[in-house]
């Protein structure tokens, strides 16, 4: 019964290790969420607001429930949020414990958030030291990094901090996230801000005509080889003055909008189309399960166990003398094979 019991608790072993190796195939094989394309339709100020008010303690499901609405009508696929504010045009936004639901909501609708980590027009909040919006920033990442495609560390963040503290925030949070962290400034800002973002989020200003949109859009991505997501150009997103602006700029090479468009191209990365999770892994399935099985094996029946490899091939073989016959297997990513000898 001990031997039995033994057996039993290894062939378990062997196949929760298996399952484990599977599922992790599996979750690497999703596609993982990415600013190149995006669009976003953060002000709607002729009817909701800004989607920065989200979070907010100030508005209610189902101010919530048409902000959405509004932003899939609008063909968007990620969602402007503020992690701290106190602007009253916003409402007051500070973290809660039910934020985690309110994220997975959206995540679940299609819409993927991005976090933008400080808001202008916030006096006590900018007054803080650089020391609490690190800790705030931090306790964000731990919080939400699996379900947001990225920061903003700042709105109009030249209004509270120099270009030399505005990098300090970024570096700092980079020990956190590996997500793309951007800055959004004010028309005209120096690029020095920008200097260790990943994203600039470029706001032209507003009441520009399509050609002075297009001069602007133009002299910025000719002053940075930073990927630029054109953010904040109108203040009606779902407009037809806003979205003539919007193709306007991803024609241009902007890789993202904010403030809606029309068009679906816009900077998205090209992608080679994928196979089938099992298909695309198939080998890899296939190695750690032979892998296992052999780890079983040998264990449980005390068999001999070669194995080689070098950077580009494997192999594992078994063999097992029987008498005066030997019989075995070999298996590798260059060939398998049963083996028999027998000795006269």
């Amino acid at each position: 019964m001990t031997e039995f019991m033994k057996d039993c608790l290894k062939s378990i072993g062997v196949v929760v290790v298996y399952v484990f190796v599977v599922l992790s195939i599996m979750y690497a094989s999703v596609s993982r969420g990415d600013l190149y394309g995006s669009s976003a339709s953060f002000l709607l100020m002729d009817t909701h607001g800004m989607s920065l008010s989200y979070l907010s303690s100030n508005v209610d499901d189902a101010w919530r429930k048409r902000m959405e609405d509004s932003l899939l009508a609008n063909g968007d696929s990620h969602i402007y949020l503020y992690s701290q504010n106190e602007a009253d045009d916003v409402g007051n936004v500070s973290p809660q414990p039910n934020w985690e639901a309110r994220i997975n909501h959206l995540n679940s609708r299609g819409l993927r958030p991005v976090m933008w980590l400080m808001a202008d027009d916030s006096p006590s909040l900018a007054a803080l030291p650089l020391s609490k919006h690190k800790s705030h920033n931090a306790e964000i990442v731990r919080r939400f990094d699996s379900s947001v495609d990225g920061y903003v560390i700042g709105l109009e963040v030249d209004e509270y901090w120099t270009a030399a503290q505005t990098n300090e925030m970024i570096l700092d949070l980079k020990k956190h996230t590996n997500k793309p962290i951007g800055v959004h400034l004010t028309p005209s800002t120096p690029l020095s801000y920008v200097t260790h973002a990943d994203v600039l989020y470029l706001q032209t200003g507003f009441g520009l005509s399509q050609e002075q949109f297009r001069e602007k859009v133009k002299a910025t991505l000719s002053a940075t080889s930073k990927p630029v997501i054109v953010s904040e150009y109108h203040l009606n997103s779902a407009s037809l003055e806003a979205k003539a602006l919007g193709d306007i700029a991803c024609q241009l090479g902007a890789v993202g909008t904010g403030n809606g468009r029309n068009v679906t191209p816009c900077g998205q990365r090209e992608t080679i189309a994928k196979k089938k999770w099992y298909k695309k892994y198939e080998k890899e399935m296939v190695g750690a399960g032979v892998a296992l099985a052999t780890l079983y094996v040998v264990s449980r029946y005390s068999l001999p166990l070669t194995v080689t490899a070098t950077e580009e091939t494997y192999r594992i073989g078994l063999r097992k003398p029987i008498g005066n016959h030997t019989v075995g297997i070999d298996y590798g990513n260059q060939r398998s094979m049963l083996l028999y000898s027998v000795r006269f």
